[in-house]
């Protein structure tokens, strides 16, 4: 079972793979948990110039998929495979610099090579160089720099910027406020199910922020986050719901009941 979640996780990363035939073969392998076969594969493909299948590589050897499990190990293949130009790689190796894993804890460097790989254009660094941006770690805070960082992954459907960003728009923090366009992005974070544009949304219509206050709505949002975990969505439910009557509470768990996640954008 620990196995396939971890191989859940890592072709969730490979999905983005450049579309070289061994590379496509290595993502078979391994979702076919054929380990010996996908490491030939992208050993194949690093070999015929991909420097993200070394990355793929490095990904394996952390998670301990077909080879021995050793971040120290994983950290000197994501090191060759950034040398070879690969962002996936410049990324990791920032978080693992960034938690002291395998390598020395060092914010600098970590910053020097996540917002590095940022600037390569990949989703997932973008977003971690703008929390890093955001709160000062190896350099100066910048929540302008952050703001178009999550700006630039939630481009890129990113649904954790797509709740920075939104985040930012609506307290102003390095762009102008804006809680339409917030809401907006909370919307698109909450239509793919994530539980923090979902309590976000439940704070818009309890607060009434760039819009009227509409209580039944907050109560149906919070319950919904409730529902996936968010820690503070209960709390929020429970005090929007004091100023409910008995059939708005049903209206409101009623559109509970109805509601069902949306990733693709669909109406």
């Amino acid at each position: 079972m620990r196995n396939r979640v971890l191989i859940t996780a890592l072709v969730g990363v490979l999905a983005t793979a450049p579309a070289m035939a061994d590379t496509a073969a290595g993502i078979e392998a391994l979702q076919s948990q054929r380990y010996s076969d996908a490491i030939r594969a992208f050993a194949d493909a690093a070999e015929a110039g991909d420097p993200d299948a070394r990355f793929y590589i490095g990904r394996m050897q952390e998670l301990g998929l077909g080879l021995e499990r050793s971040v120290r190990v994983a950290a000197k293949t994501y090191s060759e495979a950034a040398e070879a130009g690969s962002a996936k790689a410049r990324n990791r190796l920032g978080m693992l610099h960034l938690d002291g894993a395998g390598v020395l804890q060092d914010f600098l460097r970590a910053r020097e090579l996540i917002c590095g790989a940022a600037d390569a254009g990949l989703d997932a660094a973008q977003y971690n160089c703008g929390l890093l941006l955001l709160t000062g770690k190896g350099g100066e805070t910048d929540a302008e720099g952050a703001t178009a960082r999550f700006a630039e992954a939630a481009a890129q459907a990113h649904v954790g910027a797509m709740n920075q960003y939104g985040q930012a728009l609506l307290a102003g923090a390095g762009i102008e406020a804006d809680a339409e366009a917030a809401r907006g992005w909370f919307e698109k974070s909450a239509a793919t199910g994530d539980a923090t544009g979902l309590f976000w949304l439940g704070q818009i219509y309890a607060q009434g922020r760039g819009i009227e206050i509409d209580a039944v709505k907050a109560h149906f949002y919070y319950n919904v986050a409730a529902s996936l975990g968010h820690p503070q969505a209960a709390a929020g439910r429970a005090q929007v719901q004091t100023g409910l009557t008995a059939e708005e509470i049903a209206e409101a768990q009623k559109l509970a009941r109805e509601w069902a996640p949306t990733p693709s954008g669909e109406d």
